[in-house]
């Protein structure tokens, strides 16, 4: 029976729910969980400031509140404010285009070939290095614009002339929007064969 009665001791301890921390207990447990946290955010503080320093400027505003200064960031340095800068008087540089420009035309009914060489002129190694690159577009709106003509009118002086304008001002277009470059000064016609 002694036997009987420790085995139902043992069985009534083994049933009896298991005793919850007292209020000292868990004192403990969020006190241990604070300092966790608080050693989390101080370490994740450390590490940022690390890895992205602050700049070391404050300014106290107008509203009495200390703000970050941010300096403004310098102005784009344009081109034409630096070519502006050059002397004015720098030697003229051209470009050859190569091969010439070769442009049919019909005239009552006969049909007529026309082949025009062309230089563009800038002051600048970088404009005519614009230009080298750009030469395919150059080309292709150039030969669009001088297929347009009328024969009889662009074998006069003055159609000549008025071709050469608007050719340049295509050119320059094409600089302006494509390269941000639109210090092509001149282009010339070196040949105008027709045949």
């Amino acid at each position: 029976m002694a036997d009987d009665d420790t085995q139902a001791a043992e069985a009534a301890q083994e049933a009896a729910p298991a005793r919850r921390p007292g209020i000292g207990g868990l004192l403990v447990n969020g006190a241990g969980i604070f300092v966790l946290a608080l050693a989390a955010v101080v370490a994740g503080g450390f590490i940022n400031e690390m890895l992205h320093p602050a700049p070391h400027e404050y300014v106290l505003g107008e509203d009495n509140h200390i703000t970050v200064y941010v300096p403004p960031p310098p102005p784009p340095e344009k081109k034409q404010a630096k070519k502006k800068a050059q002397k004015p008087d720098a030697p003229a540089q051209f470009y050859s285009f190569d091969p010439p420009l070769v442009v049919n035309f019909e005239e009552s009914s006969a049909v007529r070939f026309l082949q025009i060489g062309m230089d563009i002129m800038a002051r600048d190694s970088e404009t005519i290095e614009a230009v080298e690159r750009h030469m395919p577009l150059i080309r292709n709106n150039l030969l669009l614009l001088i297929s347009n003509r009328d024969y009889q009118k662009l074998m006069t002086r003055e159609g000549k002339d008025e071709l050469r304008k608007e050719a340049l001002a295509e050119v320059k277009k094409i600089m302006r929007k494509e390269a941000d470059e639109a210090d092509v000064e001149d282009l010339l016609f070196t040949s105008f064969v027709v045949q």
